[in-house]
């Protein structure tokens, strides 16, 4: 059925002005609920109370929709079930979340995050998803929304659908409320078991409206301090990107080892992070009744958040040292072969890092998104309706990164050196001059350890056990001092490194118009005919780039401030040195700085769940609040230098246009809906390409742009059908093809390489950042993604607020991309070719299935039992998915890899009670192993743990118009336990305290 051809920082606080003045939405209901319209006034979500309302108010939209739809809804105003409206779409069945932070961020629908988002019916373009198809909630304030819907399948008129599913956020509309003035507000603390801070959440909402003319105006503020820590492999610490390549290692001929093949890794690592977000939210919405049938509406949705990851820590690795550094002491064999060995599975080892550090590291977020939305709409209670809409919205995200290490060792077991050369006006008095100029051998750290430590690490418990730190060890602070007492003297800290790399700056748009009619028959099977066209355009502008600053007297700039960068030896563009006895000898990029020089320092004890970990002193994270003026204080005017590969331009345009003709039959037990939506494709993009590597630096100058077009039409029918087999049992067909363009950096992203310092001795280029890896991410000719979708259900509506549905689906996966690792010669990082390396690369997939069953029940005990009974106030909302995949590649055994990020099966049970005054809520989710990244560690999958997190909330109502609530979020104090292949090969954890929130709400 489809021909294919291929041929600013955003908007700050100055923006919320413009939200006063907006408005937003229409008095119809959205496009998807036209056909049931007026069913769906006589349950407006606002006059809902309590759980049971809410319950009955998503039952009724599912009984009435025009496709397979689950909903939620708000228990009264403001009032969304859950912390973060993420965090309640997961209860629905086949919705997969990702917590960051212990809050719901994103979410896959069924498996694949090929999900689109609307708002209102129309595309919404969110600051977390300015390049990406995947939703991500995490900034957008819950209270703002008066419900979702999640449509697991499309029908024609349904606008941008996804693979999957669609998720549609409604929010509050003048004409939702009574006529007069209503007044909603809500006041709240949030507290964290380890941040112990007290948190403010404020929100309020004011709308008026007389019949002909309504303003509603609603906002949110809040500033929440989340705690979250990590163990495990230095693979997830961003600031060791780029040097994943390590994380393969063989013990094959190493004596008594022969034929056993172990995961080796650069290090391992234990932080944690306190992450602040500011968030404010506001929704302003004007409806006016033009008279002669017109309504118009005009909204802003304006979202803004802040973020800081302020992270400390410690790391035990052998960065830049050869394999071979830790020694399993308990393993097994697991049958799997690979590069002419066994593989063995290892749950303890001891440890001989070379190098032992605290490091710090900041990530900050500035992200802001507006909505705007202008329509009208025609119903004069005669045959014909019409709409007319025209959408802007605007979104960016910036990225700020700042990075320190807190060495230990003197240099002599990384470097093989104990002194560096600076130039003069970095001398003290206990340095020896040397050289022509004046510059003196420094010691890089006088009072580091001399020898490797002797660590040993368990990860045969719930949590890894750390222990040796009481070993002696030589170095400076002489005999007798243990591995715990250099840990604990600031003195025998020096800063290994400073870094700002991968900042980001994400800019996109969207401008969208469509107009749509619908004509009503008085008689005959089809009962209506639906059509409508849209033009939408979106584009985005990234960026990536890492700080440069100048180092020493020549004003080289570096990309690594660094005890173990050399100014000279691979950049006679920009060298920095002296002659020393006839020889040029380099500068280092950065001299023996004490830890406390430049920066406020902490002492750390807190790494989390993981034990035997002594006290560290480390940077405070907060330092790095604004890394760029960091580096200009310490360094001087400090530039940014475009990585050609990650930044990119892409503009998508689509021309849609479809037809749609609802009908019944059957004496009124056949309704259904059949049509097709046809879109037509412009993909524009340009590609930076890449050069020669700057100095000191893993970053390539930009010498051109490639620019790209590409052209497909989709031809997409739907059918959707409802048989009525009693009053009360409906059963459900849904048909639909779809079609979601990709990722826009899976297009635009080009060449990006990975570099290493060459420490074999005796190699030709030992001392030198040699090319060890890379990614070419994106590939403008690639196919979007494109499925055939089949469900089947049948739904039991027992009473107003109870059902009992069952459904099977199937969705055929006809197109998408896979990574494919491809050998290519590279140049090192000073220009020069000598090696191919393995290279990830995006290349069309062969196709793959999603199919399985999903199981509900909503039960309100009134619906079936005696209203005096005991058990009338009681429900449960409860359902069950399994979705097994079959995606791309075949893991270590040869087997088919499920789909990434998938989990085969999920569970949620809600019970909950409702009273005259008090109600209350338990809710517990189960999501089973998902496959979180894919051969990348060797030829083992990255796999997550099944996890269970549980919830709860109460409310109180003092008086009709008052009440206060207290809330409790993962209070099992539940944690991601990811595992290689194996579930007994530790990989690492992610651990979120538990929060609870207290507050009042009232109502006028």
């Amino acid at each position: 059925m489809r021909d294919s051809s291929k041929h600013h920082h955003g908007f700050k606080r100055t923006a919320l002005a413009l939200c006063v003045l907006a408005a937003t939405q229409s008095y119809a209901a959205s496009a998807q609920e036209t056909e049931t319209s007026d069913e769906l006034d006589d349950i407006e979500v606002i006059n809902v109370s309590g759980i049971r309302g809410s319950q009955e108010a998503s039952i009724f939209a599912k009984r009435h929709a025009a496709t397979v739809v689950d909903s939620i809804a708000a228990t009264d105003i403001g009032k969304l079930p859950d912390v973060t409206i993420t965090d309640s779409l997961q209860r629905i069945s086949g919705v997969q979340i990702r917590r960051t932070a212990g809050e719901g961020g994103s979410l896959n629908i069924r498996g694949l995050p090929q999900v689109v988002t609307q708002l209102n019916g129309e595309q919404y373009l969110g600051a977390n998803s300015v390049v990406s198809t995947q939703p991500n909630f995490s900034d957008i304030p819950s209270p703002l929304f008066r419900g979702a819907d999640v449509f697991k399948n499309a029908t024609a008129n349904l606008g941008n659908a996804g693979i999957t599913g669609t998720v549609n956020l409604k929010t509050y509309r003048p004409f939702d409320f009574e006529e007069g003035s209503t007044f909603s507000g809500a006041a709240e603390v949030q507290r964290g078991d380890e941040t112990t801070s007290n948190d403010p959440n404020l929100s309020a909402l004011y709308n008026w409206q007389n019949g002909k003319v309504g303003f509603m105006l609603s906002g949110t503020y809040a500033n929440v301090n989340l705690a979250n820590s990590y163990n495990g492999l230095n693979t997830a610490n961003p600031g060791d990107a780029g040097w994943t390549d390590r994380t393969s290692a063989d013990d094959i001929g190493v004596a008594g080892r022969e034929g056993r093949v172990i995961l080796g890794a650069q290090g391992f690592s234990a932080w944690n992070q306190g992450t602040e977000r500011e968030r404010i939210g506001i929704n302003s919405s004007t409806q006016v009744d033009l008279g002669e049938g017109f309504i118009f509406t005009a909204d802003v949705f304006y979202t803004e958040q802040e973020e800081y990851n302020r992270k400390v820590g410690l790391s035990a690795t052998n960065k830049w040292g050869p394999r071979g550094w830790f020694e399993p002491t308990e393993e097994r064999a697991t049958g799997a072969m690979i590069d002419g060995g066994e593989m063995y599975a290892w749950q303890q080892a001891e440890l001989y890092p070379s190098r032992m550090k605290s490091f710090t590291q900041n990530d900050v977020y500035n992200n802001s998104s507006t909505n705007i939305n202008l329509q009208l709409d025609y119903d004069n209670g005669g045959a014909f309706t019409g709409q007319f809409r025209a959408i802007i919205g605007r979104a960016s995200q910036e990225h700020r990164h700042g990075y320190n290490e807190g060495d230990m060792t003197n240099g002599q077991t990384t470097l093989g050196r104990t002194t560096n050369l600076v130039p003069a006006d970095k001398c003290r008095p206990e340095d020896e001059v040397v050289g022509d100029q004046g510059g003196c051998l420094q010691a890089i750290n006088a009072l580091g350890y001399s020898e490797n430590p002797h660590l040993t690490y368990d990860t045969t418990g719930e949590h890894p056990v750390w222990s040796g730190f009481d070993r002696s060890l030589a170095g400076g602070l002489g005999d007798g001092a243990t591995i715990a007492d250099y840990m604990g003297n600031l003195g025998s800290y020096n800063v290994g490194a400073y870094s700002s790399e991968n900042n980001e700056n994400a800019n996109g748009d969207i401008n969208a118009f469509s107009m749509k009619g619908k004509y009503l028959f008085e008689s005959g099977f089809v009962t209506s005919i639906e059509a409508g066209i849209r033009y939408g355009k979106r584009s985005a502008d990234y960026e990536r780039y890492h700080l440069f600053s100048p180092v020493q007297t020549a004003g080289c700039l570096a990309q690594w401030k660094a005890t173990d960068v050399l100014l000279g030896a691979n950049a006679p563009s920009c060298s920095d040195g002296e002659v020393v006895d006839g020889q040029f000898m380099p500068y280092a990029a950065l001299e023996n700085i004490p830890l406390d020089q430049n920066n406020n320092v902490i002492q750390v004890s807190d790494f989390g769940p993981v034990s035997g970990i002594p006290t560290v002193w480390a940077v405070d994270p907060a330092d790095y609040d604004d890394p760029e003026a960091f580096h200009n204080r310490v360094f001087g005017q400090s530039t940014r230098e475009i990585v050609p590969g990650s930044s990119f331009n892409a503009d998508v345009a689509e021309l849609s246009y479809f037809l749609q003709a609802n009908f019944e039959g059957l004496d009124g037990l056949l309704t259904g809906n059949v049509g097709v939506r046809v879109i037509e494709t412009d993909l524009s993009v340009k590609q930076n390409i890449a050069g020669d590597n700057l100095p000191y630096s893993a970053t390539a100058i930009d010498v051109g742009d490639v620019l790209s077009d590409n052209e497909y039409t989709d031809v997409l029918p739907s059918l959707n059908l409802a048989y009525r087999i009693t009053d009360n049992v409906i059963a459900r067909f849904a048909y639909s093809e779809n079609m979601t363009p990709l990722n826009l950096n899976q297009y635009g992203e080009g060449l990006a390489l990975s570099n290493a310092l060459d420490s074999v001795e005796g190699s030709p280029t030992q001392g030198q950042f040699i090319v060890t890896g890379g990614s070419l991410a994106g590939n403008p000719q690639l196919d979007p993604w494109r499925s055939t979708n089949y469900d089947l259900s049948l739904e039991w509506y027992v009473g107003q607020a109870s059902m009992v549905s069952a459904a099977v689906f199937r969705v055929d996966i006809d197109s998408f991309t896979v990574n494919e690792t491809v050998d290519m010669e590279m140049p090192d990082a000073d220009g020069i070719v000598r090696r191919s390396v393995p290279i990830t690369t995006l290349v069309q997939g062969d196709g793959g299935t999603l199919e399985g069953f999903e199981l509900g029940a909503k039960v309100a005990f009134s619906d079936i039992v005696e209203p005096d009974s005991l058990l009338a106030s009681f429900g449960i909302d409860t359902n069950f998915t399994y979705s097994p995949s079959e995606g791309a590649g075949t893991d270590i055994y040869g087997e088919e890899n499920m789909f990434t990020d998938n989990s085969e099966r999920q569970f949620n049970v809600i019970g909950w009670y409702q009273g005259d005054r008090f109600e209350a809520r338990i809710a517990y989710n189960y999501r089973s192993e998902r496959l979180a990244g894919q051969g990348g560690w060797g030829a083992l999958n990255l796999f997550q743990a099944p996890t269970s997190y549980v919830d709860i909330s109460a409310s109180y109502d003092i008086t009709e118009n008052m009440s206060v609530y207290a809330q409790g979020s993962n209070i099992t104090g539940e944690y991601e336990d990811y595992y290689l292949q194996w579930e007994d090969q530790y990989a690492f954890q992610n651990y979120y305290e538990t929060r609870y929130i207290v507050g009042v709400r009232a109502k006028f």
